[in-house]
């Protein structure tokens, strides 16, 4: 048998009629006191004694049209209803039961069959007492009736999400939510929502992804199958802060996925691209030491301490350490392989893992062809005599000029296996590996135009201390055009501007 649902008549109490008359001549008595009474005067006449209320007794005894056993209930006249045992109806001699009127309803965008019931206390009584679900078989007992389509259903609750202000969700008796259409909004009367509940539907003003945040505050990103089988509720902006170091031009969003009034608390952090910073319409951003989730180290090969967020290394001087309250400083090890400023660096203190690399990497060869193709009209000619080398590869040469050289001007020439940049696939060689090579005009437009591509000259003149190399003119290393105009600008080499040792 199914469940009953609630009852939803209101009884009003006499006693509490009387209290209140009680209480409003007691209020009338202070507020303006009786002038004195002399002895001549008229007596008061005693107030009359007030009728005796109606006492409650049994108006009838009820069952459900689909009640397949002995139940009863006993109705009496202030509404109140009582379901009562076998053995109770026994011992009142099993009176008569009468049928509850019932009728039969369902909601537009629903299948599911209720029964509105009445438990009739006083004569002509047709308002509704219960909403009972009926499945399949309480259906069948009672001739599968035609039900009404109604736009609401009595006891339904009506809720929106914070998310969707413009949203109205019901939730039926048997507890199923459904949004409502803007045709079952207006049948069902316009209601109001008895409640808002938080959380709801978001997304990031960049993406089209669309998050479910749980009360709980729980959040996932939902598919567009669920999303359509949701109604396709209103989505709203997650509140979110757009912020950057004073040391890194990087912007990250700090989103909030609300799942409580007035929540504000950072549930994400995103580093943005540059093309998901235009997405987000190039919003302004605050400036910020301490980014949650960030940390400051400082790596095992040098004394630079790093800002580690988003797992990005970016270098801090003394003052911006102290500027972010002197956090604790971790001393790690470096990754393998390592970078910093979002650039991949190897030297001789940063090593690559002996299976790394696979070939010349796609925007080495695009820059390059290029650039190859600016220099052809200045009359200079550009050709790769040296590329991607492997471990294995790279071993062979070293040990060569070990041969040729000797270990101690070998390790000036060539980098030890795992500490070759052109293990990368980020380096070249051009045209010539001889010094003299850089006073030539090939040289010259390269040292001069390679940066306006995204080229430096990676072990320049001057700086072999820095480097741990001497001066290759002929050794080209892909950072991209704003990193190596500005490190040709300010004469710096990848050890400078990373700030890292370079040494075995």
């Amino acid at each position: 048998m199914a469940l009953w649902g609630r009852r939803i008549r209101t009884v009003a109490l006499t006693a509490v009629l009387v209290m209140g008359a009680s209480a409003l001549q007691a209020s009338a008595a202070v507020a303006d006191p009786a002038p004195a009474v002399s002895a001549a005067a008229s007596p008061v006449p005693a107030p009359s004694a007030s009728p005796s209320p109606e006492p409650v007794t049994v108006y009838g005894y009820y069952r459900t049209p689909w009640t397949t056993d002995q139940s009863v209930y006993e109705v009496r006249t202030d509404g109140s209803v009582r379901r009562l045992s076998v053995a109770q109806w026994d011992r009142l001699g099993k009176p008569k039961r009468a049928v509850a009127p019932v009728s039969y309803v369902r909601a537009s965008w629903s299948r599911t069959v209720y029964g509105l019931l009445t438990w009739p206390h006083h004569k002509g009584d047709r308002a509704v007492d219960d909403v009972v679900t009926l499945d399949a078989a309480a259906l069948r007992s009672v001739g599968t009736p035609t039900s009404r389509v109604v736009g609401h259903v009595p006891t339904t609750r009506y809720s929106r999400y914070v998310s969707g202000p413009k949203d109205l969700y019901a939730r039926t008796p048997d507890g199923v939510r459904h949004l409502l259409t803007a045709r079952e909004r207006a049948a069902a009367g316009s209601p109001k929502p008895h409640d808002v509940v938080p959380g709801g539907y978001y997304r990031a003003k960049w993406s089209k992804n669309v998050h479910f945040v749980a009360a709980s505050g729980a959040q996932r990103v939902i598919s567009a199958a669920t999303y359509a089988a949701a109604g396709k509720p209103q989505v709203s902006i997650a509140p979110t802060v757009y912020a950057r170091t004073p040391w890194s031009s990087t912007v990250h969003a700090l989103i909030t996925w609300p799942h409580r009034p007035g929540d504000r608390s950072v549930d994400q952090v995103v580093r943005l691209t540059a093309a998901t910073y235009a997405a987000a319409g190039r919003p302004r951003t605050t400036t910020r030491y301490r980014i949650p989730g960030d940390s400051f180290v400082r790596l095992t090969v040098g004394d630079t301490v790093y800002h580690r967020l988003s797992g990005t290394l970016t270098p801090v001087t003394a003052s911006q350490w102290r500027a972010a309250g002197s956090p604790k400083v971790r001393s790690v090890r470096p990754a393998k392989p390592a970078h910093i400023r979002d650039i991949l660096i190897v030297n001789k203190s940063l090593p690559l893992p002996s299976s790394y690399g696979n070939g010349l990497r796609p925007e080495l060869t695009r820059a390059f062809s290029t650039m190859k193709a600016a220099a052809r009209k200045d009359g200079v000619s550009l050709t790769i005599i040296s590329g991607f080398r492997s471990y294995a590869t790279q071993k062979s040469v070293f040990a060569s000029k070990v041969r040729q050289h000797g270990r101690a001007a070998a390790e000036k020439r060539s980098a030890r296996p795992g500490h070759s940049e052109h293990q990368t696939g980020l380096a070249i060689d051009v045209n010539s590996i001889s010094q003299a090579w850089g006073e030539t005009k090939a040289g010259r437009w390269v040292a001069k135009h390679g940066p306006e591509y995204g080229f430096i000259v990676r072990y320049p003149k001057g700086k072999e201390k820095v480097t741990g190399y001497r001066w290759e003119p002929w050794h080209l290393r892909y950072v991209g055009t704003a990193v190596a105009k500005k490190l040709t600008s300010a004469k710096l080499t990848l050890e400078e501007y990373l700030r890292v040792p370079s040494r075995y």
